[in-house]
């Protein structure tokens, strides 16, 4: 039974079809009536819930969801933090803090992402919550229609090929020991595109590339000359 202070009411846990809780102190007994997954899965969550302690976890935690598009949309991620002067843990971030670590834009949108800042909780007397909501941006499509060329914009989807060639270990071990530069030069030529159906003949196209032993599209295309 569940009090009206409990985080499951708080949040409105139940509700939510799959579910993920990252980092639980083994303390922590909010949510042992609840059945959820306590690893990432190659699935989509309704609800994803992460005890952080630094900011650099928040940091990573953040872009692995992003980039795994973790988050069903109007899903929420939630993320627990030691408050400052809490009785348990001489860790603790301040909420000033939080926010300025991942500035959001005029809407409230973190990262470039989906995922907007929506509510502040308090958990118990050690953590406060963060919560952040899948949203789709209005008017994305008309804000920018070109795609970004420079490298470094697409580091994060370095994450997102890693992952689909987990599937194949021989081009997977090939593309981790490229170079940073080349991984992100094959981020960049699959992900600057916009529709997913080029993107996916993109990767198909990166591996067979890989598979003939060439670092790069670039140097792919100059082999005949």
């Amino acid at each position: 039974m569940n009090s009206k202070n409990s985080v499951i009411t708080k949040l409105n846990i139940n509700k939510y079809p799959a579910k993920l809780i990252l980092n639980k102190p083994d303390d922590i007994d909010d949510f042992n009536e609840l059945e959820f997954d306590t690893v990432f899965t190659n699935g989509k969550y309704d609800f994803i819930f992460i005890f952080i302690f630094t900011l650099e976890q928040l940091s990573h935690y953040l872009q692995h969801v992003i980039v795994k598009q973790a988050i069903v949309d109007n899903g929420y991620l939630y993320f627990a933090y030691p408050k400052k002067n809490n009785p348990k843990y001489n860790e603790y971030i301040d909420r000033d803090s939080f926010i300025q670590h991942i500035p959001a834009d005029e809407e409230g949108y973190v990262m470039n992402s989906s995922l907007k800042f929506s509510r502040m909780v308090s958990l118990d007397e050690v953590f406060t919550v963060v919560g952040l909501k899948s949203q789709a941006k209005k008017g994305k499509q008309a804000a920018s229609t070109k795609s970004s060329q420079c490298v470094d914009d697409y580091i994060e989807h370095v994450a997102s090929i890693s992952n689909y060639l987990n599937d194949d270990p021989d081009i997977f071990k090939i593309y981790a020991k490229l170079t940073p530069g080349y991984q992100k030069d094959w981020a960049r030529y699959v992900y600057s595109a916009k529709r997913s159906e080029t993107q996916e003949k993109r990767l198909a196209e990166m591996k067979a590339i890989l598979a003939e032993g060439y670092k790069s599209i670039d140097l792919y295309r100059r082999r005949v000359q």
